[in-house]
């Protein structure tokens, strides 16, 4: 069959990783595929047109990553523009009806919290949830073979008036799993965006962050690349573009600690041209020797995923270590050579203006040559986040619906004064960011 797969993603930034992987699982079941990256035509459906009327899919699968963004804008209110990401997925599903008689397939992480939603919004009939690699290519299998699609893992769909879904299945072994098909992809023209390619090193997450669907959509066991499927994939990317840099699109790229440990001494003793990044490092077991074995195996960044130093706040949000180990990461990390930053998360559950103080201390006392990325309020996706629940427990989640419409918690305890002010004062740090996420008058009262 010839299946077209479509990065839906508007938004520089991200590398297409997960439509590289399911291209790559695609076309190793023997199908000819063929991708289309959205971020290089977000203004022009004319390109895609063309694609579909050149390619003539049998199935068109999108990749959908995001429901909502944001992005900084001093001109927008708050500083931050919110934008709603799904009419543009609409017309490319438009765009597809109106050129291809190719059945369409929705799937990606923005799809697995809103699969019924998704549906309905786009009047599309069928959608993959969970990891597309496995279940993808068996619902190839069965359209081909004119065999029951209502039963694949992970799958959801309209049938007789109603929607149904299958619970999904996990891939337990990676080490076999195709490459991700980054030659499909123009990886020069991410490059001028500034996007470098991304893969994971392992699936699953043994903690239970409040906020994070992660270890309930993929399990709390790690189901671990080797080392050396590690290096295969990195290879496999070296040899299409000519940039050098990769990142590592992992939850938690340094937990488990061995895990990574043997990935960093399987780069060195590879001797790749290569360097690489992460943009989620756990603040748990980053001392001087790790940031040293980081640095010897071409780490050109990491960011520190701090998100609170408030013990409360630590202990609401079940981040799973304390402020100490938050003071030793970032001693380690100043003493280093990589060019590190650090993330934080202000207004879940509990917070207050004095755990917000409490977390400025600490990062007072250092400094991020990388920056650091604030972000104000917490997005409610879906029942794998614990703070859903709370959500409605406490009344300020009224309506599920409100979810794909882009609901945001920020806590009731701060006020809006309060919050002018530290938006004033954060963004007068050198090197601070603030991102405000779709601020509401619920909470600006």
């Amino acid at each position: 069959m010839k299946v077209l797969i479509i990065s839906s993603n508007t938004l520089p930034g991200a590398s297409p990783s997960g439509p590289a992987y399911v291209a790559g699982a695609v076309r190793e079941a023997g199908h000819l595929v063929d991708v289309y990256e959205n971020l290089f035509a977000a203004e022009s459906t004319g390109s895609l047109a063309a694609k579909l009327n050149n390619f003539q899919p049998d199935v068109v699968g999108i990749s959908i990553r995001l429901v909502h963004g944001d992005i900084l804008d001093a001109k927008a209110a708050w500083g931050t523009r919110h934008l709603d990401l799904r009419p543009r997925v609409k017309e490319i599903a438009e765009v597809i009806r109106q050129n291809s008689k190719a059945r369409i397939v929705l799937g990606g992480p923005g799809f697995n919290y809103y699969a019924y939603d998704w549906l309905d919004y786009l009047d599309v009939d069928y959608g993959i949830c969970g990891e597309g690699e496995l279940s993808f290519p068996l619902f190839l299998q069965r359209l081909a073979q004119g065999s029951d699609i209502y039963t694949v893992p992970g799958c959801v769909f309209r049938k007789d008036g109603r929607i149904e879904a299958v619970p999904p299945r996990r891939v337990k072994d990676w080490e076999d799993m195709a490459l991700p098909a980054y030659d499909l992809f123009d990886l020069e023209k991410y490059a001028e965006y500034k996007v470098d390619p991304a893969i994971f090193t392992k699936r699953g997450c043994a903690f239970a962050c409040t906020y994070c669907p992660y270890s309930k959509l993929e399990g709390k066991r790690y189901r671990l690349k080797s080392p050396e499927r590690v290096l295969a994939e990195i290879r496999h990317i070296l040899a299409h573009t000519s940039s050098r840099q990769i990142m590592f699109c992992d939850n938690s790229f340094n937990v488990p600690g061995q895990h990574a440990k043997a990935l960093c001494h399987a780069f060195i003793d590879e001797q790749l041209d290569f360097s690489w990044g992460t943009g989620d490092l756990k603040p748990i077991g980053v001392t001087p020797d790790f940031c040293r074995l980081m640095t010897d195996s071409g780490c050109f960044y990491v960011n520190l995923a701090i998100e609170s130093a408030s013990a409360t706040m630590l202990q609401r949000m079940k981040r799973g270590y304390t402020v100490r180990q938050v003071r030793e990461s970032l001693d380690a990390l100043s003493r280093s050579k990589i060019p590190f930053g650090a993330s934080v998360m202000f207004g879940a559950p509990g917070e207050t203006p004095e755990t917000i103080t409490e977390t400025l201390n600490v990062l007072n006392d250092y400094h991020f040559p990388g920056g650091v990325w604030v972000t104000l309020g917490v997005y409610l996706w879906t029942d794998c986040q614990d703070i859903v629940a709370e959500a409605r427990q406490t009344g300020f989640l009224q309506d599920d619906k409100e979810l794909f419409s882009g609901a945001v918690y920020l806590s009731p305890n701060l006020p809006k004064f309060y919050l002018e002010e530290l938006l004033a004062a954060l963004r007068a740090r050198p090197g601070y960011k603030v991102q405000f996420n779709k601020p509401s008058e619920q909470w600006t009262l």
